[in-house]
């Protein structure tokens, strides 16, 4: 049985890596590994072909996004004991899913004083860092 996914992605911020097909397929991915990590391709590729709009998702179509997604920072490539490739989730995979769910409305509504601050510097010191 697939698993049905709404168009409406999350309310949060719309992130291009949640965009258009490869973002469903993403999106996908992000909560496969969520729940257990790290996996292989083979067990991604099962996990996600139950989710509609993926069932006919090619293990080289899942390959390229995979490398595209390591390559981005979103994931981890591992190597298990007997030498196959094994993902997993990276911190900036877990904010894009936290920030596909909530506004910045909401965070700075349910936020203290301090919180706000601490999110403040945080922003400050990605969007710096950008720029030198």
């Amino acid at each position: 049985m697939a698993r049905k996914k709404t168009k409406n992605k999350g309310k949060g911020t719309e992130l291009d890596v949640f965009k258009d097909r490869a973002g469903r397929a993403n999106l996908a991915i992000f909560e496969v590994l969520a729940k257990t990590s790290p996996q292989t391709i083979k067990q991604i590729l099962k996990q996600i072909s139950r989710y509609e709009g993926l069932e006919e998702t090619y293990y080289a179509s899942l390959t390229k996004r995979l490398n595209r997604l390591r390559e981005d920072g979103f994931i981890k490539e591992t190597k298990q004991d007997a030498g196959q490739k094994s993902y997993e989730l990276q911190m900036k995979a877990y904010l894009a899913m936290f920030l596909n769910e909530y506004t910045m409305q909401d965070i700075i509504s349910q936020s203290t004083d301090t919180q706000a601050a601490h999110i403040l510097l945080t922003l400050l010191n990605a969007a710096l860092q950008e720029k030198t």
